[in-house]
């Protein structure tokens, strides 16, 4: 996986996050996936296919995820529910989207997001690479951006 591919994903969430929710996010170091360290409860992936392919995550704890997507959508959300799902998967395809215009040299189409739910739930990754983990802290809660990237 290319520093710049990671790079571009960091770059990616934190402009949608200061654009489209008017909330600064900090990224920590990213680190390589370990299951005892997962904390989502709801989830939205996407898919890579072309010159770059595999899949990206956003991934939030459930009080994190209902505060974001309160301030995305303006609302007052107090459970996971379909609409904060839809949320979230609208939320991972926006910064795949973005990405786009960060990794310029390079050809790739992006699925329609998926939503998982369940407490501590662990997406798995395609197997052809290693699954980066990217932490990020808000004034609304964490939460972490994993890709597993390889080139197609």
């Amino acid at each position: 996986m290319k520093a710049e591919w990671i790079n571009a994903f960091i770059s990616a969430t934190s402009d949608t996050f200061n654009k489209m929710l008017q909330l600064p996010v900090k990224a920590g170091k990213p680190h390589l996936l370990a299951e005892e360290s997962n904390t989502k409860d709801i989830s939205g992936m996407i898919g890579l296919s072309g010159t770059v392919r595999g899949a990206v995550v956003i991934g939030f704890p459930e009080q994190s995820g209902i505060n974001v997507v309160n301030k995305f959508l303006c609302e007052n959300f107090t459970e996971l529910c379909p609409d904060v799902s839809d949320a979230v998967g609208e939320l991972v395809n926006i910064i795949a989207g973005y990405v786009k215009a960060f990794i310029q040299n390079e050809k790739f189409d992006i699925s329609l997001p998926s939503i998982a739910r369940g407490s501590k739930h662990m997406v798995f990754m395609p197997k052809y690479a290693p699954t980066i983990v990217i932490p990020f802290s808000s004034d609304l809660g964490d939460f972490v951006l994993e890709a597993a990237l390889a080139e197609g």
